[in-house]
């Protein structure tokens, strides 16, 4: 990457800004963290401090009860005392305390003394409780209120103010340090953001001169360079920037687009002259090459058509004069066909006459036929009624059959009735006889009973018979029916098929009647036409000779 292009500029720019903006960043941190820390020391010193004093009010508080107690000898005091050293326990609280805090070994060496110093206070205390105790209030007095334990108490204060002086003026010193580490911290971050402001007016100074005004300069001379003005001098010059080499770029671009706007008009100045041999010396580049590749494909394509329309417009010159003669030709020709055509009409629309009427006469048959098979289907179905009415008298007949056995049967129970009551009216004897006589009769009449069952009986044989025949008959005539149904169908069917070929046969001899009209028309036109084409044929062949003329004012 070039030093002096932007994007180098900008980057380095960049890298001190970010650079600027950790160190500030990790500043910040330091001061922030000095600042915990101080306030940790402030703590731990405030936190030492009141170990210390609680230390000292537990000691006050013990000889303060065992002095009041010497003196007055109240159970109060007493309790006062071992209130303290039993359950509040100031003493041992800020010892444990102050061993949980940073003390240095010089202040506990002072913490040590003064612990032993208390600790001999304590047989004084317990000697001048103990005679309190006996109600010897002067020798207690003098246990507590001695030179001895005068003397211990004041040592005892001494160094506890001793080591509370030494912690604070430590703490303090060490508040001092952190308070010029953090002011140096501080100052360095002002410091930093300061030069943090320097790296941003130098970004905003470096991208209003460096950037936003060459793209401007630029963009201003690419909306001249989308007028079409490529004459108009660029104020930025070239160098090894990247706008510098956009500047170069777009220099040469203009004199490229220059070159050949002018060789593209020359050449089409030579085409409107009719001159197509020419060639092209500019360089085109990219895209543009398309523009040489159209100019070369269009100098070629005019020279094939220009030489082709010279030899096409000879030949013309020369058929004009047989194209007169075939166009007289063919206003002959077209007068005679119209004639034939309009014989060839006339003909068609009898035929189509003709045609009509057998397609009305085919459908009135059609018609008949249909109605012809819905009779005979009537017949066929009463035809079914009537073999059903026979087998129904076959069924009776054979009833009728069973009731004559029947009364046969009767007829022989009877006359065996008559037999065995004849037998028992001649055991009667005379009482017998009137018996007899009706026994006889009622044989008689079983014997009659039996010979008209017996004539019946063959009578409805006979009848039986008949029905038979008759059924086979109507089963026979069921079966011609069937067939004449089926051949009436297929019949009705063909005269069908037969109506809708002889209707289609109309519409399409309808349709060839309205062709043959409509050739008619179109040969009646072209014999017009064929005149005009003879007058027009002359009027070609000038037209032609001009042009022929033309074409040899083109350079091909």
């Amino acid at each position: 990457m070039e030093k002096n292009s932007q994007s180098y500029q900008l980057k380095k720019i960049v890298s001190q800004s970010i650079i600027a903006v950790a160190v500030g960043a990790v500043l910040l941190l330091l001061s922030l963290g000095t600042n915990l820390w101080m306030g940790k020391v402030t703590d731990e010193e405030l936190e030492t401090t009141t170990y210390l004093n609680q230390y000292r009010l537990g000691s006050k508080t013990l000889t303060y009860a065992v002095q009041a107690y010497a003196s007055t000898g109240a159970q109060k005091y007493y309790d006062a005392y071992m209130k303290e050293l039993n359950e509040d326990k100031n003493r041992d609280i800020a010892w444990a305390g102050l061993k949980k805090n940073h003390i240095t070994d010089k202040e506990w060496k002072t913490m040590n003394q003064i612990a032993e110093f208390s600790d001999g206070l304590v047989p004084l205390e317990e000697e001048a409780m103990a005679s309190a105790g006996k109600g010897d209030i002067e020798s207690a007095r003098n246990y507590v209120f001695g030179e001895e334990y005068g003397n211990t108490t004041e040592q005892i204060n001494d160094l506890t103010d001793t080591v509370i002086t030494q912690i604070q003026t430590r703490i303090n010193n060490s508040k001092i340090k952190l308070r010029v580490f953090q002011v140096g911290v501080e100052i360095l971050f002002a410091l930093s953001f300061l030069y943090l402001i320097f790296q941003i007016v130098k970004i905003v100074k470096f991208s209003r001169e460096k950037l936003l005004s060459p793209i401007i300069k630029v963009s201003e001379q690419m909306m001249i360079l989308a007028e079409g003005n490529f004459h108009e001098d660029f104020e930025i010059e070239e160098d090894e920037s990247e706008v510098g080499r956009m500047a170069g770029a777009i220099i040469h671009m203009k004199g490229s687009i220059t070159g050949m706007i002018r060789e593209i008009s020359d050449i089409l100045e030579n085409m409107g002259d009719g001159n197509y041999n020419f060639e092209i010396h500019q360089e085109y580049v990219g895209e543009y090459g398309q523009i040489k590749e159209s100019f070369l494909k269009i100098s070629e394509k005019m020279r094939e058509t220009l030489g082709t329309i010279r030899e096409v417009s000879m030949q013309i010159d020369s058929g004009s004069e047989q194209l007169s003669c075939a166009a007289v030709d063919l206003a002959e020709g077209s007068m005679e066909q119209a004639g034939k055509v309009s014989d060839l009409v006339g003909l068609m629309n009898d035929m189509y006459q003709s045609m009509e009427n057998s397609a009305s006469e085919a459908a009135k048959t059609v018609e008949i036929s249909t109605r012809a098979g819905r009779v005979l289907e009537a017949g066929n179905t009463k035809m079914q009624n009537l073999k059903e009415a026979i087998s129904e008298i076959s069924s009776c007949s054979e009833e009728i059959g069973k009731i004559i056995s029947t009364i046969e049967d009767i007829a022989s129970q009877t006359n065996l009735l008559s037999l065995n009551a004849a037998i028992e009216a001649a055991r009667a004897g005379e009482a017998g006889k009137g018996f007899a006589i009706v026994a006889d009769q009622v044989k008689n009449l079983a014997d009659e009973s039996a010979k008209a069952a017996g004539e019946t009986d063959k009578l409805i044989e006979r009848t039986v018979l008949a029905v038979d025949r008759g059924i086979a008959i109507a089963d026979e005539t069921v079966v011609s029916m069937d067939e004449v149904m089926v051949g009436a169908r297929e019949a009705t069917g063909k005269m069908g098929k037969m109506s809708e070929i002889l209707t289609g046969d109309v519409r399409n001899m309808h349709q060839i009647n309205e062709s043959v009209m409509r050739i008619a028309e179109i040969v009646d036109s072209n014999s017009a036409a064929s005149q005009e084409t003879a007058a027009v044929s002359q009027e070609q062949k000038a037209q032609v000779e001009t042009m022929v003329g033309l074409m040899d004012k083109f350079n091909v």
